[in-house]
């Protein structure tokens, strides 16, 4: 059993597990008080490897899964999350869109001048000299590849997305949030032990949403590369590789729907 699960468990079970003398009906059991008082205990991950099928019964297996269909848990929402930040990935591009349209339309590109050493007006940008939006933003964030004292407090293409990124995953989590309360309002309460005679306001989702990332960022015993409070990385490694034209429009119109 891989050691990441094997860790979640009483030192009891963990050794009837090793010893190969552990029941099906007795794993299942304990697993169901895990899901019930440990809302951070991870065993969704594992229900279709090996390691549990090699002990458990399909009939338990199904038990399992039923509980956790039941329950509001933070390993339920961390994986609700992990499937929305890429269902809704439509947000993000748009966010990139917007940002880059309003760069190319109302900030002028600027050059470092090696005669001069020193950062000077280029005039407008002219979007068919690049063609993804890594290569725009190498000549936007004229810091990347130089070492001048001047650019010291330019940002780079990397902070200009994470921004974005990083707005964008919490505002995925703290809708998902919000979605859960609507449909399983109740669960939602009990879950985080709000007061039942309250309507959560947007305030309340906020402060909650920063709770839940939080968890997610320090305290979730979970090993996996792909976190969604990490999704920033892989966002903004796509995002470089966007086509400006495509970019361009789409975000022009968001832009002047917004104007």
């Amino acid at each position: 059993m891989r050691s990441g699960l094997l860790r979640q468990f009483p030192e009891e079970i963990k050794e009837k597990i090793a010893d190969n003398t552990i029941e099906s009906y007795e794993l299942r059991d304990v697993i169901l008080k895990l899901i019930d008082k440990n809302p951070m205990f991870i065993i969704r991950a594992y229900l279709k490897t090996e390691d549990l099928r090699n002990i458990l019964e399909e009939k338990d297996i199904e038990f399992i899964k039923n509980k956790l269909k039941s329950v509001i848990t933070y390993e339920w929402i961390y994986f609700k999350f992990k499937k929305r930040i890429k269902e809704k990935m439509d947000i993000f591009i748009k966010d990139v869109a917007e940002n880059f349209v309003r760069i190319i339309l109302f900030e002028k590109k600027y050059e470092y001048n090696d005669k001069t050493d020193q950062i000077e007006e280029a005039g407008d940008y002219d979007i068919n000299q690049y063609h993804e939006l890594g290569d725009f933003l190498c000549e936007f964030e004229i810091a990347l590849g130089n070492d001048i004292e001047d650019l010291k407090d330019t940002d780079n293409s990397s902070s200009f997305l994470s921004s974005i990124a990083e707005n964008y995953i919490h505002v995925i989590l703290k809708d998902l949030l919000m979605d859960i309360y609507e449909k399983r309002k109740k669960g939602f309460i009990d879950f985080f032990k709000l007061d039942k005679k309250l309507e959560l306001s947007n305030r309340d989702f906020e402060e909650l949403e920063y709770e839940v990332f939080e968890i997610f960022n320090t305290k979730f015993p979970i090993l996996d590369r792909n976190n969604p409070v990490g999704a920033g990385e892989w966002l903004v490694s796509d995002a470089l590789k966007m086509d400006v034209k495509l970019l361009y429009s789409l975000g022009k119109d968001i832009v002047s729907n917004n104007a």
